[in-house]
């Protein structure tokens, strides 16, 4: 199989912007079958010392391994072999290895691993290796590993069309702006207008970003922990960036006549029949879509539903309790699972699907009005369009909402203390509304 290394220094700036010439490490930059590969070779050399046309370091200069001083012979030496050890590794396959495995290989031939106290430093510039360990060690639910590798994605999408290389040393809160800004215009588009007035449209809402980089926050905690323990101790660049902050807007839900209704009408696509049960047995217990489908039976006690929400498993977890009430027994009722799940839950993606062809069939139609969610204008937009998960848990607390002490609400809901998606239901009680206008006649 065709392939090609190069190898090269690492490209980044000091603080004053200026390209770092001195101590910088040594990638070998792999590619193969539409694939791109950076694998740092363990060494780090001043510019001057390593000549890019000839591709080896120059003669009678030093680079250093750790903090071992190496002779340029060394880093001739193992350029040469690792050169040679994929060489050998292509020709001797037909399909394109992974990743894992041309690391695995490179590694044990350049003896990566042995040296421990050598390689502390070329550890912890292995960025995209640790968000690999984070992925696949770190206790993660299904959505938040599923969640972690996707952000991982998009800064492999970053590096590659920024053309640098990613270690724990060049990312600071400046590469995070740019990571910000590239995430935004990723696939920018431009306005059907004259060229002068063409302009920059962002595919991706302030939201999506938040989550990306409350992500990678969280995966550079697991990092801190994970080499402080190996003497390492990694700069934090998030002092110095803000995560772009949630924005929150009206939320949108089923009325109680509006879930009575759906819970009372007969269906006759067994699909949909089985869909309108999870989304209504949703709407009165309040949980995520994440926690539901992981619920058993041996989750109810006494008629009583007990659980710790996933999403706050890895900070404070807090035991939810939401007592069942009648329909919720009668919607549990039709189903005996067999391998003790209480419903034929299917994936996020099918659920949020059929629900909009649920909502559409019964007829849950009215027009909402709401922030898009990427452009932040507002737009007019029919109920069954939107239908999504989330919207049955937003039906729980705004069927709630104003009836009852917004600490018992929360109690059942998980919303943590402060929550914002919480508080956005102060604004959206027309019943309250309606009262207090009584008041004034």
């Amino acid at each position: 199989m065709k392939h090609n290394v190069k190898f090269q220094l690492e490209k980044r700036k000091d603080k004053n912007g200026l390209i770092i010439t001195n101590n910088v490490p040594l990638f070998a930059d792999i590619r193969y079958a539409g694939t791109r590969l950076f694998y740092f070779t363990g060494y780090r050399i001043n510019e001057n010392c390593f000549n890019d046309a000839e591709q080896k370091a120059v003669k009678n200069t030093t680079a250093f391994e750790g903090k071992r001083k190496v002779s340029y012979s060394d880093v001739n030496r193992r350029t040469k072999l690792i050169g040679a050890s994929l060489t050998n590794l292509f020709d001797n396959i037909q399909d394109a290895p992974d990743k894992g495995t041309i690391v695995q290989t490179l590694d044990s031939v350049c003896k990566k691993g042995i040296q421990v106290e050598d390689d502390k430093e070329a550890e912890s510039l292995e960025f995209l290796q640790m968000f690999d360990n984070y992925i696949n060690n770190a206790r993660l639910s299904t959505g938040r590993k599923n969640h972690a590798i996707s952000t991982l994605n998009h800064w492999k999408r970053f590096a590659e069309k920024q053309n640098v290389i990613l270690t724990f040393e060049s990312i600071t809160a400046e590469t995070l702006r740019l990571f910000e800004k590239f995430l935004l215009f990723e696939k920018k588009t431009v306005k059907k207008s004259t060229e002068d007035n063409a302009e920059e449209i962002a595919i991706r809402g302030v939201n999506t970003l938040h989550s990306i980089f409350a992500l990678t926050r969280a995966f550079w905690n697991y990092a801190i922990k994970e080499l402080k323990a190996k003497g390492i101790i990694l700069q934090y660049p998030f002092d110095s960036y803000q995560i772009p902050a949630e924005v929150y807007g009206t939320p949108i839900y089923l009325t109680l006549n509006e879930r009575n209704m759906l819970f009372d009408t007969v269906i006759e696509n067994e699909k949909l029949a089985k869909v309108r049960d999870i989304f209504v047995l949703q709407c009165l217990i309040g949980c995520r879509v994440g926690d539901l489908c992981q619920f058993t039976k041996s989750n109810i006690t006494d008629n009583v539903l007990s659980y710790i929400p996933r999403k706050t498993k890895e900070g404070k977890p807090v035991t939810v309790t939401v007592p069942l009430g009648a329909k919720a027994i009668e919607l549990l009722s039709r189903y005996d699972m067999p391998d003790g799940r209480l419903m034929p839950f299917i994936t996020d993606q099918r659920y949020n699907e059929y629900l909009k062809e649920l909502f559409e069939l019964v007829k849950l139609t009215r027009m909402v009005t709401r922030q898009h969610p990427t452009t932040r204008e507002q737009e007019n937009v029919r109920l069954c369009d939107i239908a999504s998960s989330h919207m049955a848990r937003r039906s729980f607390v705004g069927g709630l909402f104003g009836k009852v002490d917004s600490a018992i609400i929360a109690s059942m809901s998980g919303h943590v203390s402060n929550s914002k998606a919480f508080s956005r239901y102060y604004d959206v009680s027309k019943e309250l509304q309606q009262e207090a206008i009584k008041l004034m006649d």
